[in-house]
């Protein structure tokens, strides 16, 4: 290219310059005052996510206990007698009675001990070697210590098998309805160390060995 033709070129160049300059110079101006303005627009931060706070379970609503009963509960005695086995030995079954309200559980104990089975009972084989005339001049409670009173009648009649059974069955009721209790014989109002006319050795207060003497 010679030098006239860079010197038209540049003189088009500037004459180009000034006719924009002139005609567009306000528009470029604002656009670029704009241009500015949005630099200096901060794009909001992005907030992060708030960690969801674990939340507790609920508390379980505690189960509801069950109410006591508001009426007592049944009382029952335990009374032996005598019965055999599929053997035909001689065992101690005891049965049991529901002691009324307001009642003692070895005086109850014993009143039915000595009344024998009932009729159901007598009807499974089940039997008393205590004399039916037997009967109960009183029980004294004194502290830890009882004093079962009975006839004279209680001591007599059978034999020797017959007063220990009759023992033992007595022994085994009171022990079961007395709660650890220290138990006595009277007979007639006095303390026995022996039973009928074979003398029969008891150790005092009762229990299952009183009479292995």
């Amino acid at each position: 290219m010679s030098n006239f033709s860079k010197i038209v070129i540049i003189i088009l160049l500037v004459l180009s310059f000034f006719f924009i300059k002139e005609k567009y110079g306000e528009d470029i101006q604002n656009l670029l005052s704009s241009a500015g303005a949005i630099k200096k627009i901060e794009l909001p931060k992005l907030i992060p996510e708030k960690e969801f706070e674990e939340i507790e379970p609920p508390t379980e609503l505690p189960t509801e206990q069950p109410t006591a009963n508001d009426e007592t509960e049944t009382k029952k005695a335990e009374i032996y007698f005598l019965a055999l086995n599929s053997d035909a030995n001689g065992i101690y079954k005891p049965v049991t009675r529901e002691i009324p309200q307001n009642e003692d559980k070895l005086d109850f104990a014993i009143k039915e001990l000595l009344k024998g089975p009932n009729i159901v009972e007598k009807s499974m084989g089940t039997y008393s070697e205590i004399p039916k005339n037997t009967k109960l001049l009183g029980i004294k409670h004194k502290g830890n210590k009882i004093i079962i009173n009975l006839s004279d009648e209680f001591q007599w009649g059978g034999g020797t098998d017959s007063i220990y059974s009759r023992m033992m069955q007595l022994i085994k009721t009171s022990i079961n309805n007395s709660k650890n209790k220290k138990i006595y014989l009277y007979i007639d109002g006095k303390q026995v160390n022996f039973l009928g006319g074979e003398g029969i050795m008891i150790s005092q207060p009762l229990n299952e060995k009183s009479l292995e003497i």
